[in-house]
């Protein structure tokens, strides 16, 4: 998911994997065949729409959609002598439980759904270009990859009524900034008209004595009622976060968000 924030750590550290895989595949290409070449394009443009791929993700919010208490229920210590001496991970992984590691709601608040299964199918059309178009036919008898795939098919319902939901708060968001900046245009002008003779502006120009003006002289206080909202953060059973609520000053830091 891409965010207007500073990158992470983790962002960094891909962003300079990946421009040194590019840099290095672009210094081989000049010296090698046509064949080579031709697979060195090949390689880049994989590594270009893996980049893409990972920018659909919040690398800040990621720790959160993991529940680091479980993963040690993932691996059977007993097996790892085993698994190590016939190559084999089945014999030290166990998968079975791996939806009590992953925390859904964090997941769909750390990934574009949309975005990023739009990039996986453009990755998977790039690596059938390098590996060929049989290579993800095959789905191998792993017990792990197995245990995998039913979490996905047990997942997809709810995946797919977040990506609506977080295509739902895209236009939300976008019709509020409308908002937010009328909002801000529109407290620039009354601040503009409240400038003129008179008590403190409030009396407007007149040749009535007695005029004054309906319209409440300055802003509203900056008090608690502006300031808090017993409105819930977030709405019951939604699969990702609600936009912030926006009530009293709080349009103000909304606004000077990038």
């Amino acid at each position: 998911m891409s965010q207007a924030t500073s990158p992470t750590s983790v962002e960094q550290l891909v962003d300079r994997i990946t421009a040194g895989t590019e840099q290095l595949l672009r210094e081989t290409a000049p010296n090698g065949s046509a064949g080579t070449r031709a697979a060195v394009e090949e390689l880049l443009d994989v590594v270009e729409e893996v980049d893409d791929l990972l920018e659909t993700i919040d690398f800040e919010r990621l720790p959160d959609a993991v529940d680091a208490s479980a993963l040690p229920n993932l691996i059977k210590q007993d097996g790892l002598p085993d698994a190590i001496r016939e190559k084999d991970l089945d014999v030290a992984l166990d998968l079975s439980t791996i939806r009590d590691l992953i925390e859904l709601r964090e997941l769909w608040n750390t990934v574009d759904i949309s975005d990023f299964l739009q990039e996986l199918r453009q990755l998977k059309t790039e690596l059938e270009d390098v590996v060929g178009p049989d290579a993800f036919d095959s789905t191998g008898d792993s017990e792990a990859a197995a245990e995998v795939r039913k979490f996905v098919d047990d997942v997809k319902a709810d995946a797919t009524n977040a990506a609506l939901q977080q295509e739902a708060k895209k236009a939300a968001k976008g019709a509020r900034n409308g908002v937010i900046d009328g909002h801000s245009k529109f407290e620039n002008l009354y601040e503009s008209t409240q400038r003129g003779p008179g008590y403190a502006g409030r009396k407007p120009v007149s040749k009535n004595p007695t005029a004054v003006s309906s319209v409440p002289y300055g802003p509203l206080p900056a008090s608690v009622s502006t300031r808090v909202s017993t409105v819930p953060t977030n709405v019951r059973h939604a699969k990702v976060d609600a936009l912030p609520r926006i009530y009293g000053r709080r349009w103000r830091t909304v606004a000077e968000r990038p």
